[in-house]
């Protein structure tokens, strides 16, 4: 009976796949496709049920898939627990809903009429991503880690006419373009090389272990006892994990993610919000057990949690200034996802030293269920504003409130839940965060988390503010957005908000289940740390409001003078005074000091009797150190010069809102120079 529901789960949207490469019919192709789907809902739904009455089942679809020399056969094998198959049915459940808004979504699509393309890598990167979380061993995880990649791809790049109404950047004149096929090709560029090295990373971990299962990592901690050298299991972990940070969009194989938002909103709902992106998280909480272990043995391993905490930290809070800095609506999400998985690799990462790191598993897990929820409604009610203004900028919309209730309210209750304010879900995930981490004692680690709490509810209040701020003249109707794209994301928004209601009993049911631990000693967090939390909350709602107030219609409350103390700040004193520093320089006097030293030295070189002058060497020595201060500030000045002209490109690119090319420079930068004073150090 189980091997039988599995099968339906993985094979329904395998199999519907290849059934559409008949059917020409849109309303036939999206009938099948959505089938399929619940089919494997029901299917994951029925095998939660048997696992959490009957616990961990292992099921074996082919012993010996293949057969290697010096490695232990490797079979088509899945294993079902609690959390494969939670995720599975979350997986399956957005899925529903996604492709049910999907059906309105492409039929409307004037431009490209044949939407079996988009059915087709839809359901192959649905099985691919079950695959991916069923697998119990390294090769056939890895297939459908391609096949997720291979389909993500090509959704990507889904209008390949390249028509400029689907280019992403800008607006025009202000910021670079990029066409669909640029951004797929990023995308492959930056992810498919990171799986190169993961795949390097999964033959070294192979031959270490001599197995491709996860259960037999286990070996490597005897091995270390036995005295293999520590680099060598670092660099398999470090080489595999490149994989999950790319795929998670983690700095610094993060930039790929706003790109991938050239594709269809639904494709950014699921693939880049809620399963893809969080595959890399799921893999590392599947693994980590086995990293802990290990890590009891090697106090070097641990460089593998420190780097988890960095790159989750400087992705957390770059993405979220990005985020407030973006005017393109799918780009802020893309940005604000990139910062909420910084959230879980925190988590990931500070279970390395937390006294039961399972907990840290469980907040990981309550997180991503959440955000998935939460971010997925936002995306697909982005899909409706963009469908209804024509446009994707935020500056441009300005729809009043009256007119757009449903969507008004949809937008405002999962950014609220975004923000963390009680009692939507997304509150009680941030607080067992703040609780995992304040418990580890990383107190550091809190304050960036605040300081990224901060940065969200700025990005999503003045995203709020922009685009429900009323100030187009413009009269949107509901006559291009099909009533069926609406249900999806209200649905999405009722779960969040119902499972807000109960979320301590959510939180408590992931830890014993997690943890395996029935009667766990759960300490509650200070009620300092939740006041600090909703503080820093309060303050970034207040500042969107104030940085944004021009977008609010001006009433009573609103003064203009109130508008004009944010022009306070200008830099045109400091270009004045820039300018009198570049004038200063005497370039007459300057030549006059080469001058008289060149005839000092014309006349000391000539001269037949030669004899000690202190008079004339006091006046060469002075004029000479005198020209070298002059060539010295001349040198400083060129340098200065064009090092301006290098900042003013950063800074422009920060302008444009595209401050992952600064980030990038600047740490490429940093690097060559840093490698400049090693080598002169150690030559």
């Amino acid at each position: 009976m189980t091997n039988d529901l599995l099968i339906i789960e993985l094979m329904a949207p395998t199999i519907a796949a290849l059934v559409l490469l008949i059917f020409k019919n849109k309303s036939i192709s999206a009938f099948i496709s959505l089938i399929s789907v619940c089919l494997s809902f029901a299917a994951s739904l029925i095998l939660l049920l048997n696992v959490i009455d009957g616990g961990i089942i292992s099921i074996d679809l082919v012993n010996e898939w293949i057969v290697l020399p010096g490695l232990k056969p490797i079979g088509v094998t899945f294993t079902l627990d609690f959390l494969s198959t939670l995720v599975s049915l979350l997986v399956c459940g957005l899925a529903t809903l996604i492709l049910t808004y999907s059906i309105s979504y492409v039929n409307a699509d004037s431009d490209y009429h044949d939407t079996r393309r988009y059915w087709f890598l839809i359901l192959i990167f649905i099985a691919s991503m079950l695959v991916v979380i069923n697998s119990d061993n390294f090769i056939l995880m890895f297939v459908g880690w391609e096949g997720m990649s291979l389909s993500s791809y090509l959704l990507i790049g889904y209008y390949y006419g390249d028509e400029s109404k689907y280019w992403i950047g800008g607006p025009l004149n202000k910021a670079p373009m990029y066409k669909p096929s640029q951004c797929s090709y990023i995308t492959f560029l930056i992810v498919g090389s990171a799986d190169t090295f993961m795949l390097l990373g999964i033959v070294m971990l192979m031959v270490l272990t001599g197995s491709p299962y996860y259960e037999d990592l286990y070996v490597i901690k005897e091995l270390l006892i036995e005295g293999i050298p520590d680099w060598a299991v670092v660099l398999s972990f470090i080489l595999f994990l490149l994989g999950p940070i790319a795929k998670s969009a983690q700095f610094p194989l993060h930039l790929w993610l706003p790109y991938a938002m050239a594709g269809p909103t639904p494709v950014s709902a699921l693939l880049h919000s809620a399963t893809m992106v969080k595959a890399g998280v799921y893999i590392i909480l599947r693994l980590l057990p086995y990293l802990i272990e290990i890590s009891h043995v090697s106090s070097v391993f641990t460089l593998i949690f420190y780097l988890l905490v960095v790159s989750g930290s400087v992705s957390m809070v770059i993405a979220a200034v990005n985020a407030g800095r973006s005017i393109e609506l799918k780009r802020v999400l893309a940005y604000s996802t990139i910062s909420q998985i910084g959230y879980m690799f925190i988590l990931l990462g500070v279970a390395g030293f937390a006294e039961i790191p399972l907990v840290a598993g469980a907040a990981t897990l309550y997180h991503l269920i959440n955000h998935a929820l939460f971010k997925s409604a936002l995306f697909l009610t982005a899909g409706i504003l963009i469908h209804t203004t024509g446009t994707k900028y935020l500056n441009e919309m300005g729809l009043h409130i009256k007119e757009f209730k449903s969507v008004f309210i949809v937008t405002l209750i999962s950014s609220l839940s975004l923000i963390g304010v009680p009692p939507l879900m997304g509150f009680w995930s941030k607080e067992f965060i703040i609780e995992t981490v304040i418990g580890a004692g990383h107190y550091i680690l809190f304050l960036i988390t605040l300081l990224c709490s901060f940065l969200t509810a700025f990005y999503a209040t003045r995203m709020l503010v922009i685009v429900f701020g009323g100030q187009s003249d413009a009269h949107y109707g509901h006559h291009n957005v099909d009533r069926l794209m609406y249900y999806p994301p209200l649905i999405l928004t009722s779960a969040t908000f119902i499972a807000g209601i109960v979320g301590l009993d959510i939180k408590g049911n992931l830890l014993r289940m997690i943890t395996l631990i029935e009667e766990l000693e759960h300490k509650h967090l200070e009620p300092s740390f939740i006041v600090a939390s909703l503080a820093v909350i309060f303050a970034g709602v207040l500042l969107a409001v104030y940085v944004n107030v021009s977008y609010i219609p001006y009433s009573s409350m609103f003064d203009r003078s109130f508008v004009k103390l944010r022009k306070i700040y200008s830099l045109r004193k400091l270009l004045i005074i820039l300018k009198e520093y570049k004038n200063r320089f005497n370039y007459r006097k300057m030549f006059n000091y080469f001058i008289v030293l060149s005839r000092c030295v014309n006349w000391l070189v000539h001269r037949e009797r030669h004899y000690l002058n202190f008079g004339l060497v006091t006046v060469v020595i002075r004029n000479f150190f005198t020209t070298a201060n002059y060539l010295l500030d001349l040198t400083v000045m060129v340098i200065g010069r064009n090092s301006f002209k290098y900042l003013k490109k950063l800074f422009k690119a920060v302008g444009y809102a595209d401050m992952d090319t600064f980030l990038s420079v600047y740490v490429v930068t940093l690097s060559i120079l840093l490698t400049g004073m090693l080598i002169l150090l150690f030559r």
